[in-house]
């Protein structure tokens, strides 16, 4: 069929009516043609006027950027050593602290901005879409793109992106509680609410045309929101993140201990407050450098920051806010949509198997249906479908052509009603009444109770037990053969004037949604990762189990009726653990499933979906996920956006996501490792003989590790075939397991080789020489530098190669290291080789008994996934041994479950200070790993209210916890 505008095909006896209200900040809208739209000109001149549809974000300056680099608790230590340096006149520790803090502040800048950047060009590809009519052609464009005069195409799910007028089509179901709190949807055009659809709305149910008021800061949120995103920011830490940064600051508050009890030894014990205070305090002080990780924030982020680029890039999944990363590699189990996501979502209909009533023929059924739906809804796979079988079927456009058939008018699709409502008139002037839908509600509207549709009615067929006995028959043959099956109904008249009008039932027409090629092995690898996949549909219980058996799923499949009418609440529970999937679901019953796996069981739950009626429980999910071309509703719930159909973006955001918790964690246990090794082996050594290595080498020390780290953030690694959960526990025991080791050993080897004359020059602890110092200041480079070797691993060192430049930094700064003992403290070059020897063999034996440790406190790594390439399906694989790796699989689970208080992010409502100073210490710190945003210029309707966090996005997902402070 040709576009409704070209044909003046919808709704064409309807007048538009004269544009007179408008937004109070708007200026004035001329009345544009409600069928023809703007012309080309006239969108130019407009957007000349008005500019772009979006509110300007305020970025962080550049400058502020790099300043931010010396602010929070880490940097300010250092910063207070260093004015402690000065003040004792030590100008040369002054130096290499200010030189420390300036490496790492330009480091973390150049890290911080290619990670901004990165994000930014993330941010950029998440894009709103609507359908407009201009030049008479029904067009896609950018939500941006829009100008005052439009007229837009609003169906459910879209969050109306401009202040919009109602002109023509359904009576729309708006959800306004994005701006004014309120739970209940209101009713467009109406007495009480007028004509005019604000931006920031959501629209629930319904279909129209409306012609668009006001734009970006014009409209009547628009301004108000730029001034909140002016004063205000959402900052969002993950679990796993806070939990990391107390262990570091309990790290720290122990160092400090240590140093004031070596400040006491070596100023009382060894009369260091006699002969040279400076040297003591500054002793001290250099211990509390070597335990301050400067760099570990700035390696989490850019970790963070550039793991999410790359989901982007290479896998077609877009996070929505850096969190999420923690979630999508916690995930256990994944509530998947059918359509489009497990299927193509390319309907097709079988006309050989339509199902004809009496007094009907096929192509009446063709027909009907066709007039019944929108050719403006391009990305309706349903109506898609069936204008491409009309097109085919020149009978029905012979009777088309003969009847003359003009669409009046649709009301659109209802996920409550499940059914649609055309007008037709014919030549005579008559009016037709069609319906399609859910065979169960064009038959009889009122089963399964009696819902908010617009028209009830019953068709006169639903008398004849006979007849429903056979079209139950038939539709179950072909829910059988994999087929979803619309019906249709005709009234001869308009069943809007008549009360409990009579229905015809025209037929039936099956529907096939094959599965995607990559659907089997993509679910077979998912399982492989230990994320067990269940079915959510709306679809009959049969399709879905065919569609289940097709694609490798278990066929264990329930009614979503069960979900309702279970009324022992453990039984109900335990159903939906066990179940493989739920078919005929309601958006309650997919809320309430992925609500039961996540309170009631504890484990991280995902949930894809596409449609208006998906948002609470893609807001209720953990990992709510928007596949490709879901409605803007849908999008603003998620976690994760999907710019290509399936589930393999999933699978690889799951593998990419274990690989950054990977990277991360092995940076944490190492830098937390350091820090105890260095702290307790120059505290022992100055308790025993009351030798300190010379401050500046202890500082020069913690530089060197801080840079020589920067190369994790793109080191290889591998993914876990478990999910990584936001423990600390563990990683502290194994940091505590290498840092003891590792000292342990370092002071064997010193007071060893301080008794045994076996090496050159002068190492003599007691004496205190500067080769002793030397000796153990290049041991304490080597071990803390080889470190990383080991905790970057689960299992043995050499079975994961690291990548070429955390290999050759580390190389590169432990020859350094022993050029300087060398050239700058004469320390003889076969020592040099016994400390390399003591440190390998010390780095071997850690090695080992780290495999055995981890083995001891349950953190053995398990199976590794290696690629990202999908799991190949077993041929002929029984349903015996699929219940066995379903039990398997279950036992992970168990064994994954969350602690209720890791179960919520932070998210914060913080105050932006206008002032130079107020950008540097009042901006989102560089000490955790902030979500940018994501959208820089973004479509307003879209945009985050901080001040609202019930609206739309991760803030959604929050309650709230203290004043200006939520947890999602």
């Amino acid at each position: 069929m040709a576009s409704a505008a070209a044909s003046e095909g919808a709704f064409a006896d309807e007048e538009a009516p004269e544009v007179t209200k408008q937004s109070s900040s708007a200026s004035v809208v001329t009345r544009t043609d409600a069928f023809h739209g703007l012309t080309g000109s006239q969108v130019e001149e407009s957007r000349e006027k008005n500019g772009p549809n979006e509110i300007p974000v305020e970025t962080t300056p550049l400058y502020a950027l790099f300043l931010r680099q010396f602010t929070g608790f880490m940097a300010f230590l250092i910063e207070l050593a260093a004015i402690i340096s000065i003040s004792v006149q030590d100008y040369a520790d002054f130096g290499i602290l200010c030189g420390m803090l300036l490496i790492n502040g330009c480091l973390g800048f150049r890290e911080e901005y290619h990670a901004k950047k990165s994000l930014d060009e993330l941010a950029n590809t998440i894009e709103s879409i609507i359908t407009v009519l201009r030049d008479g052609e029904a067009v896609e464009i950018k939500t941006t793109d829009l100008v005052p005069g439009d007229v837009a195409f609003l169906v459910g799910g879209v969050v109306i992106p401009a202040d919009t007028m109602w002109l023509r089509g359904d009576v729309m179901s708006i959800d306004t509680a994005a701006l004014t709190g309120e739970p209940i949807p209101r009713k467009y055009p109406s007495e009480e609410y007028g004509e005019l659809m604000l931006s920031g709305s959501t629209v629930k149910a319904g279909e129209c045309y409306g012609q668009v008021m006001a734009t970006g800061t014009n409209t009547e949120i628009g301004q108000a929101q730029a001034d909140v995103m002016k004063d205000k920011a959402v900052k969002v830490e993950s679990v796993f993140y806070q939990k990391i940064m107390l262990v570091v600051q309990a790290v720290i508050l122990t160092s400090l201990f240590m140093v004031i009890a070596v400040l006491l030894v070596l100023g009382l014990a060894y009369d260091g407050f006699e002969d040279d205070a400076k040297e003591a305090v500054l002793s001290a002080l250099s211990i509390m450098i070597a335990a301050i990780p400067i760099a570990l924030p700035l390696v989490l982020q850019v970790n963070m920051a550039l793991g999410a680029a790359y989901l982007a890039k290479v896998h077609n999944a877009i996070v929505t806010s850096i969190p999420a990363l923690q979630d999508i590699a916690s995930m256990s189990i994944l509530c998947s949509d059918k359509t489009g996501t497990l299927t193509t979502a390319k309907m097709s209909i079988i006309p050989d198997s339509v199902f004809v009533a009496d007094d009907f023929e096929r192509c009446d059924v063709l027909l009907f249906a066709s007039l019944c739906s929108n050719p403006d809804k391009k990305d309706d796979p349903i109506d898609r479908a069936v204008l491409q079988a009309f097109e085919a079927d020149e009978a029905g456009k012979e009777k088309l052509q003969d009847m003359e058939y003009k669409q009046e008018s649709v009301i659109g699709f209802n996920p409550e009603v499940k059914r649609t409502v055309g007008f037709v008139s014919d030549k005579n002037g008559k009016t037709w009444t069609i319906a399609k839908g859910l065979p169960a509600k064009v038959l009889d509207t009122t089963a399964g109770g009696v819902d908010s549709g617009e028209i009830q009615w019953k068709c006169q067929e639903a008398r004849d037990k006979s007849f429903i006995a056979m079209l139950d028959q038939k539709g179950v043959e072909l829910s059988k053969a994999g087929y979803k099956t619309i019906a249709i109904a005709v009234f001869e008249g308009d069943a809007r004037e008549i009360d409990a009008p009579v229905f015809r039932f025209v037929g039936l027409l099956p529907m096939i949604d094959p599965p995607r090629d990559d659907t089997a092995k993509t679910i077979n690898s998912l399982h492989h990762a230990n994320i067990s996949v269940k079915m959510i549909t709306g679809d009959h219980t049969n399709v879905a189990k065919e569609t289940a058996r097709l694609i490798g799923l278990g066929t264990d499949i329930h009614p979503g009726e069960q979900i309702r009418s279970t009324v022992n609440q453990e039984q109900k529970k335990d159903m939906i653990w066990r179940a493989d999937g739920f078919a005929a679901v309601l958006p309650s019953d997919k809320r309430e499933v992925v609500m039961t796996l996540r309170n009631e069981y504890g484990v991280v739950t995902g949930m894809t979906g596409d449609g208006v009626n998906d948002a609470p429980a893609l807001s209720a999910a953990q990992v709510g996920i928007a596949v490709e071309g879901a409605t803007d509703a849908a999008k603003n719930a998620a976690d994760l956006i999907l710019t290509e159909p399936g589930l393999g973006p999933i699978y690889g955001a799951v593998l990419e996501s274990r690989r950054i918790f990977a990277r991360v964690k092995s940076y944490v246990v190492y830098r937390i490792a350091a820090s105890i090794l260095l702290v307790l082996t120059l505290s022992i050594v100055i308790f025993v003989t009351g030798c300190a290595v010379d401050s500046l080498l202890v500082i020069v020390l913690a530089l060197l590790n801080d840079i020589s780290m920067i190369p994790v953030a793109y080191d290889n690694a591998q993914a876990t075939a478990k999910p990584q959960l936001p423990t600390a526990s563990k990683l502290v025991l194994v940091s505590l397991y290498f840092g003891l080791a590792h000292t342990g050993l370092a002071l064997i080897v010193f007071f060893v080789i301080d008794k045994d004359d076996r090496l050159n020059g002068n190492f003599y602890l007691d004496e205190c020489t500067q080769e002793a110092r030397a000796f153990i200041w290049l041991y304490l480079v080597l071990a803390s530098e080889f470190l990383i070797f080991s905790a970057r691993c689960g299992s043995f060192f050499w079975q994961s190669m690291p990548s070429i430049w955390l290999l050759a930094s580390v190389l590169g700064t432990a020859v350094l290291g022993s050029l300087v003992a060398a050239l700058a403290y004469n320390v003889p070059g076969s020592n040099i080789g016994w400390i390399w020897l003591f440190n390998i063999v010390a780095f071997v034996v850690v090695d080992v008994g780290k495999v055995w440790f981890k083995s001891a406190i349950n953190d053995a790594p398990g199976e590794m996934i290696v690629g990202n390439d999908l799991v190949e399906v077993e041929e002929g694989k029984t349903d015996v041994k699929k219940n066995l790796e379903k039990k398997k699989r279950y036992g992970v689970h168990v064994a994954s479950v969350l602690s209720p208080e890791d179960r919520y992010h932070q998210v914060t409502v913080v105050e932006k200070k206008r002032s130079i100073l107020g950008k540097i210490f009042g901006g989102l710190s560089h000490l955790h790993i902030s979500n940018y945003g994501f959208i820089r210029k973004q479509p307003h309707a879209a945009s985050p209210v901080p001040a609202a966090p019930a609206t739309s996005g991760p803030a959604a997902r929050s309650r709230q916890a203290s004043s200006g402070s939520f947890v999602k």
